[in-house]
């Protein structure tokens, strides 16, 4: 996880993997989430990945913007654009704000040219928050 916030939904994708991390998660009978203490939030603070087709580039980092975000693709030190396992790119969105998760996910979602977006809201079924050398706080979420 880069960041998990309050309410334990999550940004994660810093990697690039987003969508084979989700395609994984969603097809696993438990998702267990292992973090250091410094990635629990009380409000996400980093960019939210967001998995574009190359072809869709232009159309999608315009739409992300007329939603209120401020997409930048994610660059190689080299000035090449960083490209996933699956031959996409990644914008990194900071969004305007970071409320109503799965509405903004799936607002993003429906944007044509995008395939998937770092957020990931109500998935995991625990966390193991490390708190110390051998020292950790277990949490299970409550889903309402």
């Amino acid at each position: 996880a880069d960041q998990i916030d309050s309410d334990y939904n999550m940004i994660k994708g810093g990697g690039g993997a987003l969508l084979r991390e989700k395609i994984l998660i969603s097809s696993s009978q438990k998702f267990v989430i292992v973090a250091q203490a410094n990635k629990f939030v009380d409000k996400f603070t980093i960019a939210v990945p967001v998995e574009v087709i190359p072809f869709g580039r232009n159309f999608v980092m315009k739409e992300l913007k007329q939603i209120g975000g401020l997409p930048k693709m994610r660059m190689l030190d080299k000035g090449y654009p960083f490209i996933t396992e699956n031959g996409n790119i990644i914008y990194d969105t900071l969004l305007p704000k970071y409320d109503n998760l799965k509405e903004t996910e799936r607002d993003i979602k429906n944007i044509p040219g995008v395939i998937e977006v770092g957020l990931f809201t109500d998935l995991a079924h625990c966390y193991y928050k490390i708190t110390g050398e051998n020292d950790f706080e277990h949490v299970t979420p409550k889903r309402g």
